[in-house]
């Protein structure tokens, strides 16, 4: 890589980013294309997200990445916000346009391409369990209902984040019926008769928090898992011993940063480069 005067920055905004795969992504895409840009990591502390979003302003980044912690935090901090992403109530990512900084929400088409592109799944019609009511579940849920599928389920601990993303699916798509549950209920018929059931917690064990009757899932069901790693997590490996079809979350990480790749270069992005460089950083790292 040449970095030089004229190099373009772009980046990643959270903390912790010591194990974030988008700079090897991104890189090799910037590589590949033979690009004069560079991706880096930009850790800010909690409390300073507002100084640091003005620092990649200030310092001409052509845009940045945004995770955790400050995916809500920073919508306040933005000039526009693409409509998808203010009705989820997350950015993950900011283009930076004449000096006005514009923010979109790559995560939940993401995961619809992946479905999509790497399953051939077509959700329209489609019954939807995903497990966790959290900034995952927003966009993932919410692009689903978008999509056209007829029912969304959502099985959390805490009611109330449970009834404000039921609010968040309903305000997108009015006609879509949407139902919450607790772990505790009994789920077991839903998780039969359902076509997409989404892991979209950070849990990968089977434990009293992530509770799935693995002897309900079939081969007519796509299951997905959004966390990632070189191994099939427990509840796909389950999954597809029984006949089901599965997903883990590389597609939804290699198809998001792709989407942010697009925004801010205008080019299309060489997906196939950047999954090659997404298997082989998960490889070093031994995730």
């Amino acid at each position: 890589m040449h970095i030089d005067g004229s190099t373009r920055l772009v980046g990643i905004i959270g903390n912790p980013l010591d194990h974030s795969l988008s700079p090897t992504i991104h890189n090799a895409a910037f590589d590949y294309l033979g690009l004069n840009w560079c991706y880096v990591p930009l850790p800010v502390e909690e409390g300073n997200l507002s100084a640091g979003v003005d620092g990649i302003k200030a310092l001409r980044f052509a845009g940045v990445n945004v995770t955790m912690p400050f995916k809500t935090e920073v919508l306040p901090l933005l000039d526009e916000v693409a409509m998808f992403a203010e009705s989820v109530g997350a950015v993950n990512t900011i283009f930076i346009d004449k000096g006005k900084l514009i923010g979109y929400n790559t995560d939940g088409r993401g995961f619809y391409t992946a479905l999509v592109r790497d399953l051939g799944y077509d959700v329209k019609g489609k019954r939807v369990l995903v497990l966790g009511a959290g900034g995952a579940s927003r966009s993932v849920t919410v692009s689903l209902a978008l999509a056209g599928c007829q029912a969304i389920v959502i099985v959390n601990r805490s009611p109330e984040r449970s009834r404000q993303l039921a609010e968040i699916i309903l305000k997108s798509t009015p006609d879509i019926d949407v139902t919450w549950l607790s772990p505790d209920d009994n789920y077991d018929i839903v998780l039969a008769e359902s076509d997409l059931i989404i892991n979209a917690t950070p849990l990968t064990t089977f434990n009293g928090s992530l509770r799935v009757p693995v002897s309900l899932l079939n081969k007519n069901q796509i299951v997905c898992d959004l966390n990632y790693s070189l191994y099939q997590p427990p509840l796909l490996q389950e999954a597809e011993a029984r006949g089901a079809q599965v997903m883990d979350g590389k597609g939804m990480l290699l198809y998001q940063a792709a989407a942010a790749f697009e925004i801010w270069t205008g080019l299309d992005a060489p997906v196939e480069v950047m999954r090659v460089a997404l298997l082989r950083a998960l490889e070093e790292a031994h995730i």
